[in-house]
């Protein structure tokens, strides 16, 4: 019965949908140009390279290398194998949802189990860097050291939720010494066939994403239209549903700095709906649960938030 009532809902709210694009068509046909302009613009150029580049690493073992020199810290701060550094180190460059496909990647090369899989999750999700500092910084603010300030509260809150989700666990001896079987065949490929490989993995998975990013936007500009909320509320709301979508209706209300610049910080942190799914799409086939992740959001924005507020009088009493 109750799994009926949940499908009957999910069908409502398409049918909503399907009379929203028919009757709203200018409306749809913005928010998809929107979704394919910060596809293109944003997206793509940041998270393909590094989706490309860290595939191959991953295939000449550049994973086992890397979790050498990051062992002791690892173990130490979040009880997770060094290998997990990787994943770490990648998000804080290419931004979210590269976490979540890195941690897929180990989770399939036998690296790490779910249970890892998981835990690493609630902190390996970033902003990209050039979206903060560039598009937040430069475009939308103008004014790049509260860009600073946001990127330093958004990446301290990150590492914290870790060591607060992760401190009393045990770290697992599980991690593998060996290279697993299916690894070893990809090792005999030539250059060319993994990068073909690294190519089409990188695409599906971008594909995913504007997919994804498109649906969301609709339903956002769905829900503006036939709400009447104040515009804050509305701007947190967009925020939500679809983090670019929401920072860009925060940064142009007629309210101080200092509350935008809080309001974008729990934005960036929490992710919004739209890259929740996205991370659900890439971890789904390996059955790695969402539950810690979402909640590791939640307390991500909060402190994030906390420290942006805390550094902005810091600073501002220099």
């Amino acid at each position: 019965m109750k799994k009926r009532m949940k499908n009957l809902g999910v069908i409502c709210l398409l049918l909503i949908t399907i009379f929203y694009m028919i009757t709203r068509s200018k409306q749809v046909i913005e928010s998809v140009c929107f979704s394919i302009s910060i596809w293109k613009d944003n997206l793509f150029p940041t998270l393909f390279p590094f989706f490309v580049v860290s595939n191959l690493l991953m295939h000449y073992g550049f994973v086992d290398i890397i979790g050498t020199f990051l062992q002791k810290p690892m173990r130490h701060f979040f009880k997770l194998p060094g290998c997990c550094g990787f994943v770490l180190a990648s998000s804080l460059f290419s931004g979210f949802p590269s976490g979540a496909k890195y941690t897929k990647d180990l989770v399939e090369q036998n690296k790490i189990s779910k249970q890892e899989a998981e835990r690493l999750l609630t902190f390996t999700h970033y902003s990209n860097p050039l979206f903060v500092l560039g598009m937040i910084g430069t475009i939308l603010l103008a004014n790049q050291k509260i860009a600073f300030l946001i990127l330093i509260s958004h990446i301290t809150a990150g590492i914290l939720v870790g060591i607060i989700f992760n401190h009393k666990k045990e770290f697992s001896e599980k991690e593998k010494k060996t290279i697993p079987q299916d690894q070893q065949h990809q090792n005999t490929k030539t250059f060319g066939e993994l990068l073909t490989t690294s190519i089409w993995d990188s695409l599906n998975t971008m594909f995913l994403l504007l997919g994804i990013v498109t649906i969301f936007l609709i339903f956002n500009s769905l829900i503006q239209d036939f709400t009447h909320f104040p515009n804050i509320l509305q701007a947190i709301l967009a925020g939500l549903l679809e983090m670019t979508q929401g920072v860009k209706l925060v940064s142009s209300l007629e309210i101080s700095l200092l509350l935008k610049a809080i309001l974008i910080t729990g934005v960036i942190s929490f992710g919004g709906f739209s890259v929740h799914m996205q991370v659900l799409g890439i971890i789904s086939s390996n059955q790695i649960k969402y539950k810690s992740f979402f909640l590791a959001r939640i307390l991500h924005a909060i402190l994030a938030m906390g420290l942006v507020l805390l550094l902005f009088f810091f600073f501002s009493t220099y």
